[in-house]
């Protein structure tokens, strides 16, 4: 009895106990990001031994068609139901049947557009890669009503366990499939059994078995915002994709392949840090839209933990990307450790704006922020479309610097809610300063402590790095330790 009412407890979000909710969601997201970064570098290691870059880049290739799956497979459905206060069972069904339905017509075009993929990419190899990772489509679409579920409820313990199982039985199957001389083709079948296990970890831990019922006035009503989260899953989609599609037409699979492994490790900081935060705060922010004072310091809260944490992560991959490939890659990765510099920057600046779009969701200004990502998406393109001529390395720069326009729509999305350009400022300012003390004393060390082993001087140059940022962010300001001490007295009065 108590499984079957989960769902139904999820038709009503409460505030109740919202901080506390906050506080245990993100101890899980952190956990769960540890053990993940932990696992995946480690798998890539791995595998980066077993496979050449040329199949690490196909496989990029394709996923500049399958990442389709997960950024359109729900068309929106799901933030809208997770937006509003009171849902039904009615409309669980509704948002499980739509997603399908659009998982299994992107499947079908991924399909008949794979024998295209020659052409697209000007290489025959990415088609076949196709024909069997459409698959996604369908099974990311089967988890869309579970996700829904737990994220208003906030039950981010269950989804820690489902994400690690994935993460696990997705590797051994990568890894288990390369040992097994597969090639390329170990990488399509970890992906389609790592969906397929998030799928089947979903219903089991989720005891929803959907109805065949349909409402049409629930798609006709949220016609209009679902369609706006779509806009800006497309805008999201090109940000991510268009410079795997210009490289890998221009300049082929195996530097397209140091560049794709480059931006996958750094992705891991907005992937695995800045998504999961987003995750957190979107019911958070939405049970909170009537309480503005409660809602701003929130998000001057969170907003400081989460630029404390990823953009020291991001400044300090830029600063140590040399003994980072040479360590995890090796030395026939060298090429990738201009590139991995880049984006160690990149990634820094996007994570630590990654809490203006649960601002815009949670205000249903979903239209707006698709405002902005065009603009972004355009300023983009525009970047690595001339940057091409200098390679990998020049789109890696132009990546980098396009990734400072996520600024602009973190201003508006605090002026939503009344803070201003110096909130902000508080927010960003001290990790960013105290980031570039880390920096300069890790290039410093780099150049005068004369260690000769990369894995001596990754170690030796992040404990450094880390003391000393730890240090400098405390000297600049004593807000973020009083915050972290605030959230560890909240979890001892609820423990």
């Amino acid at each position: 009895m108590q499984r079957s009412s989960l769902v139904q407890r999820a038709f009503v979000l409460r505030p109740e106990g919202m901080g506390r909710r906050v506080a245990t969601g993100a101890g899980f997201q952190f956990l769960g990001l540890a053990l993940r970064t932990v696992l995946t570098i480690g798998s890539t290691a791995v595998l980066a031994r077993l496979l050449l870059p040329a199949d690490f880049g196909y496989i990029a290739m394709a996923t500049v068609v399958t990442e389709f799956a997960a950024l359109f497979g729900a068309f929106g459905f799901t933030n809208v139901l997770i937006q509003r206060r009171v849902i039904n069972r009615v409309q669980l069904d509704t948002v499980f049947w739509a997603t399908l339905a659009v998982g299994l017509v992107l499947s079908l075009a991924v399909f008949l557009l794979s024998f295209a993929a020659g052409w697209l990419f000007a290489d025959p190899a990415v088609g076949p890669i196709l024909r069997f990772l459409c698959l996604n489509f369908v099974l990311s679409s089967l988890t869309a009503v579970p996700w829904v579920v737990m994220a208003r409820l906030m039950r981010f313990r269950t989804e820690f366990w489902i994400n690690i199982g994935t993460v696990i039985v997705r590797i051994a199957a990568a890894v288990g499939c390369a040992l097994a001389g597969l090639g390329m083709w170990s990488l399509v079948v970890g992906a389609l059994v790592g969906a397929l296990t998030s799928a089947v970890l979903g219903f089991i831990n989720v005891p929803y078995r959907p109805r065949w019922r349909f409402q049409w006035t629930l798609i006709s009503s949220t016609w209009r915002t679902s369609g706006s989260y779509f806009g800006g899953s497309v805008m999201y989609y090109l940000n991510t994709s268009v410079d795997l599609l210009l490289i890998g037409r221009q300049l082929g699979p195996t530097p397209l392949g140091y560049y794709q492994n480059a931006r996958s490790l750094t992705d891991e900081i907005r992937a695995r840090i800045a998504t999961p935060i987003q995750h957190v705060l979107f019911p958070a922010f939405s049970a909170l839209q009537s309480e503005r004072e409660r809602f701003q310091q929130l998000v001057i809260r969170a907003g400081r933990l989460l630029a404390a944490v990823v953009i020291p992560v991001g400044v300090g991959v830029s600063a140590n990307a040399t003994n980072l490939v040479l360590v995890l890659y090796g030395e026939p990765w060298r090429p990738m450790i201009p590139v991995m510099a880049m984006f160690g920057i990149s990634a820094a600046v996007r994570a630590s704006t990654a809490i203006a779009t649960p601002l815009f969701n949670a205000h249903d200004r979903v239209s707006l922020a698709l405002r902005y990502n065009v603009l972004g998406t355009l300023l983009l393109i525009v970047g690595v479309y001339f940057a091409l001529p200098w390679g990998i390395d020049g789109v890696a720069v132009a990546m980098a610097g396009a990734s400072f326009y996520a600024l602009v729509p973190l201003r508006r999305a605090f002026a939503l809610i009344d803070l201003s350009a110096r909130d902000m400022t508080s927010v960003l300012g001290p990790p960013t300063l105290a980031s570039t003390v880390m920096w300069l004393v890790i290039e410093g060390l780099a150049r005068w402590d004369g260690l000769t082993s990369p894995a001596l001087g990754l170690f030796a140059h992040v404990v450094a790095g880390a003391l000393t940022y730890l240090l400098a962010l405390h000297l600049i300001s004593r807000r973020y330790l009083q915050d972290l001490l605030q959230v560890r007295a909240l979890f001892k009065r609820q423990s």
